[in-house]
Parts: structure tokens; sequence; C-alpha cells
């Protein structure tokens, strides 16, 4: 297995399997003197902000979110000595969040949130009219590889979280799962599956490092044909299981193997198919955030290891590129697809988008 090259500021794996050798724990660096400093400074800054509003959505485990974030917040205060309270907002989804933090910023107003839990490209707009607070992660912690930053190293890599098929283990035998994206193509599927009403995983086929546009379209075209049920993750989901469509195309494998092996489920990931599709989740300091220097440090506090296992044990995820978490075992054993970054700005994102909106919406 090769090493994945950072190249542009989400080519994070560029379709190869993640290397062992990436993904090892790696000692913690020590800080040279003015990195020090510059972290003290910070951290100085930070004691004087009480409060961090989250943009985030509320726990998939069905834990409560208070418990997040009062883990969340004893946590920074263990690792950098302040005591900060965090309450979480996630009164819209992200697209809107990114839209609204963005149009405060605009006009000069400080953004609603402090620090915003984000998909890497609904957070593109952030980006894109540098709305983000300009923070130094690997001079400030040195313990941060450059694998665990998107966007060029501006920001941190909090989760990443795996798209393939699912099924109903009741509903599905063993010997009828297809073992490949085109098995999926087999007419004895038509009107029994699930397919997401989500652009993203076509946008990931689309990447050159993937299948390239023209393949994923066809294969769209091709899979319309079957007539699936479109619908939002959750009801994806949700149909699997119920058994309303045994098998779904696209299916969240850490909200899979949690209803499996928590709650005894009827329910299984189908690990064969190649490539496996990665969403990637990122944080943002948002420009001119009211308590951004305590946000950092949540930020940073979330990425080590303690805070991974926190992620982990609220949202049933953690971060590929972090040493040590299930999500990099899982991705040591499969080719991973990761977002491009030149390729959600080219031209031709905008025509993709436009065209499988189109095909999903039957028209």
């Amino acid at each position: 297995m090769t090493q994945p090259v950072l190249r542009s500021a989400l080519n994070l794996v560029g379709g190869l399997c993640v290397a062992a050798g990436v993904l090892s724990p790696a000692p913690i660096q020590a800080q040279s003197g003015p990195s020090k400093a510059k972290l003290d400074a910070l951290i100085a800054l930070a004691s004087k902000e009480s409060e961090v509003i989250y943009q985030a959505p509320d726990p998939d485990t069905g834990l409560p979110a208070r418990d997040f974030l009062q883990e969340m917040a004893a946590l920074t205060e263990k690792l950098y000595g302040i005591k900060v309270t965090i309450k979480i907002d996630n009164s819209i989804n992200f697209p809107a969040a990114t839209a609204k933090a963005l149009t405060e910023i605009k006009s000069g107003a400080p953004p609603s949130y402090d620090l915003m839990f984000q998909n890497a490209v609904t957070g593109i707009p952030l980006l894109q009219n540098d709305a983000y607070e300009r923070v130094p992660w690997q001079e400030l912690f040195p313990d941060l590889k450059p694998q665990d930053l998107a966007w060029n190293g501006i920001t941190p890599i909090v989760d990443t979280q795996f798209i393939l098929p699912s099924y109903n283990s009741r509903l599905v035998r063993q010997q009828d799962l297809p073992q490949s994206w085109d098995d999926l193509l087999n007419p004895k599927w038509k009107g029994k599956m699930g397919v997401l009403v989500n652009n993203e995983p076509w946008n990931l086929l689309s990447q050159p490092n993937a299948w390239g546009k023209d393949r994923a379209i066809a294969y769209l075209k091709k899979l319309m044909e079957l007539s699936p049920k479109i619908g939002r993750m959750p009801e994806a989901h949700q149909r699997v299981l119920s058994g309303e469509t045994p098998i779904t195309a696209f299916g969240q494998y850490e909200r899979v193997v949690y209803y499996r092996d928590q709650r005894n489920a009827p329910m299984g990931v189908i690990e064969s198919v190649d490539p496996v599709l990665s969403y990637v989740f990122i944080f943002v300091v948002p420009k001119g955030a009211r308590s951004r220097h305590a946000a950092t440090l949540v930020a940073a506090a979330m990425m080590s290891k303690e805070g991974q296992d926190l992620h982990q044990k609220y949202r049933n995820a953690a971060s590929m590129f972090r040493p040590g978490t299930l999500s990099s075992e899982f991705a040591k054993k499969h080719k991973v697809v990761t977002p491009q970054l030149d390729f959600m700005l080219s031209k031709d994102f905008v025509e993709l988008n436009q065209q499988v909106s189109m095909l999903l919406s039957g028209r």
C-alpha cells in the first residue's frame, strides 16, 4: 500500500489504500520555545472566554448531547487548563449553517457559532470567502500531522464516515449479496433498493481518482432504471432496518455497525465493494467568532486520543487519520476515496451536480 499524499486541500487519500505507516501511533513532538509561547498566549486569551457555541448535530448514538458537551469541556480543561461552557446549536443543517455564518461575517457581525462541525464540502464557502480563523494548527499542536488537516492545512479533520451498501440480514441471504458496485445493478433488486437523495456519493465516484464523471453518470442512470426508493441517510437506514428496502446502495458503515452490534438489529454492510466512499468532517473556527480562542482549544482537545475516544462514544465515528481509531483500522483494509478540493471547485463539479440532481429527481 502506498502512503496518501496531500496535493490539495481534500486530496486526503487519493483513492489509495491508507498506509499503515501513516496511521501508526507517533510520539508526541516537543514544542519549540516560540511555539510554546504562542500556545501559552492562546490559552491566556481563551481563559477569558467562558462560552463556546458549537454548531453540530446531536450524538448519533442517542446519548444526551448535554453529556457530550460536558465531557468535551472537561477534556479541554484537563489538557489546557481553561474552564468553558459548551452549548450546541443544531437548529439548521450544515449548508444553512455555513450560509448563516457567512452572511453574518460579510455584514461585519460576529458569527453565531464559535466552532463549526462541518462536512468538508458543505463548508467550502467559508474557505472560498476567507471566512475562517487562520490557526497555525501544526505549530501550536505538533501531534497533528499533515494528513489530519483539510483545505491545505487550514482545518482539522475530526471525523470520517464510510459509505458503502448495507442490507437487512433477515431478508437477504449471504449467497445473494452483491460483491461489487456493478452487482447492485442486477435486475433482481428492482424496487427493493434504497438510494440517497444526496449528491455526495456521485461527487466522490466522479472524481478522477475514482470512476470519473462519465462512468459515474452512466452507473447512476442504470441504477435509476431499477426504480429505487430515494431518501435521506436516516430514511435509507430506517427502510433497511424495517425491511421496506432490503438493501441500500449507500449506507453509513458506522451507523449500521452500531445498530448491529449494540442493538442487535438485523443489518449488515457489504465490505467487498471497491472503492469505499468516505465523508470527511472538519472543525472550522469562523472568522471573528466571539470565543475563537477557546473554540480552537476545544477543537484541539477533540483531536487528541481522548477526544477521538469521546467522538467514537457519542458520534460512533472518529478520524481515519488519527492513530488507533476504529476508523483508521477500517481504512487500512480498503481503498478509500475522499473529497478532492480541486475537483469540488471545478466547473465540472457544478455541471455534475446539476446532472445528478436531475437524474435523482427522475427528470
